[in-house]
C-alpha cells in the first residue's frame, strides 16, 4: 500500500520524459529476483490488483501481467549473479517492458483499443528505463544496507 500511495502521491513531481516511474514494477522485480518465482508471482498479483482497484478500471489485467511478469522475473533467482548491480536494472527493463507488451496484448484481445507503437514508444520504453535506473540505485541501497547489517551482525554490536 505504501508503495502506491509513494506512486501516486510522490512520483508525479519526478517525471521524466512526461512519464514516471512505476515503482511497484521496480519493487517487485527486485523481490522476484531475490525471492523467486511463487514469491514473485504473488507480489505481482497483490501489487497488480491494488493498481487495479486504484484505476478503477479494467480490474484484473494488471493483475494478471503483473503475476506473469513477478513470476518470469523470480525464474532468475538462481541464474544470475546476486552481486552484479546491473542484473536487477536490466531486469526492472525488461520486467517492465514484457509486462507493458502484455498489457497491450491482453488489453487488445479483451477487446480494448490501443494505440500499439505510440503506447510502446511515448510510455513503454520510457517508463522502462526510469524503473530500470530506479533499480539500480534502489538494489545499490538494498546491498548496502544488507553488508551493514551483516558486518554489525559479524561484530557483535547492539545497534
Amino acid at each position: 500500500m505504501a508503495g502506491l500511495v509513494l506512486e501516486a502521491a510522490l512520483l508525479p513531481a519526478f517525471k521524466l520524459a512526461g512519464v514516471k516511474a512505476d515503482l511497484l514494477m521496480v519493487v517487485l522485480s527486485i523481490y522476484a529476483f531475490l525471492k523467486g518465482a511463487p514469491r514473485g508471482a504473488a507480489l505481482g498479483l497483490v501489487y497488480g490488483l491494488l493498481e487495479d482497484l486504484y484505476l478503477a478500471r479494467f480490474v484484473g489485467l494488471n493483475a494478471l501481467t503483473m503475476m506473469v511478469t513477478g513470476y518470469l522475473v523470480g525464474l532468475s533467482k538462481d541464474a544470475l549473479n546476486r552481486n552484479n548491480l546491473l542484473v536487477p536494472g536490466i531486469l526492472a527493463f525488461l520486467a517492465t517492458l514484457g509486462q507493458g507488451l502484455m498489457f497491450l496484448l491482453v488489453g487488445h484481445l479483451a477487446g480494448f483499443q490501443y494505440p500499439w507503437l505510440a503506447g510502446l514508444l511515448a510510455v513503454v520504453l520510457p517508463v522502462a528505463f526510469y524503473n530500470g535506473c530506479l533499480a539500480l540505485l534502489g538494489y545499490s541501497f538494498y546491498q548496502g544496507g544488507a553488508t551493514w547489517v551483516a558486518r554489525k551482525r559479524k561484530i557483535g554490536s547492539p545497534s
